[in-house]
């Protein structure tokens, strides 16, 4: 399978597949917005590892129904593995379908000003969908009490 990007959390197709993330969240009187942009890589049998699954085949899907795949993928500034670093993607995602998964992660970041601070992710993610959004619900450090959505759509790596 060719290597290819998307812009955050389409696990389906697991190769190395970085995925941008950006997030932004509605503003209020006393709220700042901040805006981040950077992709997670997907690398099968390296930082993600089936941990429960089930004998329900999910057509087109590299996973079964209900499996439970743990993940540990690194984030970088660019669209390349070999971009700076700048955090990890902790949690794990179920398989609904062949297009849907639901994800419960933390994005941890590691330099910069956000070094030791997390925003915390759920919910499905449609592949099907050009735009897809996933719910930011909390964070730690600055990001603390965090709200917003994550969108992501799918590019390809050469």
């Amino acid at each position: 399978m060719a290597p290819y990007s998307t812009l955050l959390l389409s696990l389906l197709f697991v190769s190395l597949c970085p995925t941008l993330l950006f997030a932004e969240s509605t503003d209020s009187a006393d709220e700042e917005t901040v805006h981040l942009h950077f992709y997670i890589h997907f690398i099968e049998n390296q930082t993600e590892v089936v941990v429960a699954k089930s004998d329900i085949r999910v057509p087109g899907s590299f996973y079964n129904f209900g499996s439970i795949v743990v993940v540990d993928n690194p984030l970088t500034e660019g669209i390349n593995i070999t971009s700076k670093p700048v955090g990890k993607a902790q949690g794990f995602f179920s398989v609904m379908d062949s297009l849907t998964v639901v994800w419960s992660a933390n994005l941890v970041f590691t330099i910069g000003e956000y070094n030791g601070s997390s925003l915390a992710i759920l919910g499905p993610d449609d592949i099907t969908k050009p735009v897809r959004e996933v719910s930011i619900v909390g964070g730690s450090g600055y990001f603390r009490r965090a709200h917003a959505g994550s969108y992501s759509t799918k590019n390809c790596l050469g």
